[in-house]
């Protein structure tokens, strides 16, 4: 790609960017430092990742995996593929915002060279994973349509017509293994996409909710504090509603909305899957009682854990959370093991001690401001995105 192209790229992803920090502000706990904490992964991300994603996409071209990737229960995903841009432009931007000044020109050309190649080669896998050919969720009418015909097909010949008590159970369930999926990630949802919708014709539409990295009692662990004594039926679960006259909306980091909010009498059915090896395999609604009891109990032993730690074991989790999700990618190639998953010794040394003081980094006022700007002047043609554009 030449520079004129990466950087109407960049000004896309500020916008992608700005639109979802204005749908969710920027993030606030009372058990983690959020912005601290994500912060730290930004950097590790910004020092380490180009050597990981060398690997992999020396390993399989980037058009191969988007293909893999089109089935249900995938680990690359409309959110998988917004961290390839997400956490590295953010960290990109508060090293230029912190050491150069702001000017992008100072940015060291080898790093600069890196993002350009990185930047090509998500931009080959989200418009070769998104049916509408490009390369965000934004850009394709704020609709996830990724999946393969095969794997549509399947959810439809599994959907079984449910009453709207039944459907409120599930929405409960659903939301006790939310909560769970949220804290195992140091309260991100990093293990929750969304899909659709897809059509079904006579004002019916599907949308599947999707989780992996669930804790099932097997020996590889997500995440260090992973384990629990409550495991789950399975490590993943899939659970997709047929919705009638009801409007639904996605982002870049896999959120769905559902306009009405309360549209359990719109649900006309409900299928419930999991992986059993290499095949999808059909939950009977009856059975995801069982994951909203492990959840709900896996949740508050993860909270006990989280709640002893101080601020630096925090950080550094909560950071190491954020790295382990690219986990998913050396995961296609099987090379997982052999990387590092802990934050880098520079990193520790050089940005740790920030965050044990600051609540966020520097560079947010640059984020805050150009929000600002952006929802009192919507119509002004930004010339300085939030994420800084290349150096002609």
């Amino acid at each position: 790609m030449k520079i004129a192209e990466i950087n109407e790229l960049i000004t896309h992803l500020s916008k992608v960017f700005s639109n979802i920090v204005l749908e969710r502000s920027l993030l606030e706990s009372k058990l983690f430092p959020v912005n601290a904490y994500i912060s730290l992964g930004f950097y590790q991300t910004y020092h380490e990742l180009y050597a990981v994603m060398k690997q992999v996409w020396d390993t399989i071209t980037p058009e191969e995996l988007a293909k893999k990737s089109r089935s249900l229960l995938s680990p690359i995903q409309a959110l998988s593929i917004s961290y390839l841009w997400l956490y590295y432009s953010l960290a990109r931007m508060g090293t230029i915002y912190n050491k150069c000044g702001g000017d992008p020109s100072k940015e060291h050309l080898e790093k600069r060279e890196q993002w350009k190649w990185m930047l090509e080669k998500w931009y080959s896998l989200a418009t070769h994973y998104f049916a509408s050919g490009k390369p965000t969720v934004a850009a394709s009418n704020r609709k996830i349509i990724g999946l393969n015909d095969d794997s549509i097909a399947w959810v439809k010949d599994h959907i079984q017509p449910v009453t709207p008590e039944q459907t409120k159970k599930v929405r409960r369930i659903i939301g006790s293994v939310d909560l769970y999926s949220f804290i195992d990630e140091c309260e991100a949802r990093a293990k929750i996409v969304n899909h659709g919708p897809y059509p079904l014709g006579n004002g019916e539409n599907l949308v599947l909710t999707e989780y992996t990295n669930l804790y099932d009692g097997h020996d590889r662990l997500w995440l260090p504090w992973s384990a629990t004594e409550a495991k789950f039926p399975s490590s993943t679960l899939g659970v997709a509603m047929t919705l009638k006259d009801a409007k639904t909306t996605f982002n870049d980091i896999g959120t769905m909305t559902v306009d009405p909010g309360d549209y359990s009498k719109l649900v006309k059915g409900i299928a419930a899957y999991k992986k059993g090896g290499d095949q999808i395999v059909s939950v009977g609604l009856d059975e995801l009682s069982s994951y909203a009891e492990a959840a709900d109990n896996a949740q508050a032993e993860l909270y006990m854990k989280f709640a002893q730690m101080g601020r630096s074991q925090l950080l550094i989790s909560g950071a190491t959370a954020y790295w382990k999700g690219f986990a998913r990618y050396t995961d296609s190639i099987g090379i997982t093991e052999k990387v590092s998953w802990n934050l880098s010794k520079t990193v520790l040394d050089e940005y740790l001690p920030i965050f044990m003081k600051a609540n966020e980094d520097p560079a947010f006022s640059r984020i805050k401001r150009k929000i600002i700007k952006m929802k009192t002047l919507p119509f002004l043609k930004e010339k300085d995105p939030i994420m800084y554009l290349m150096p002609e």
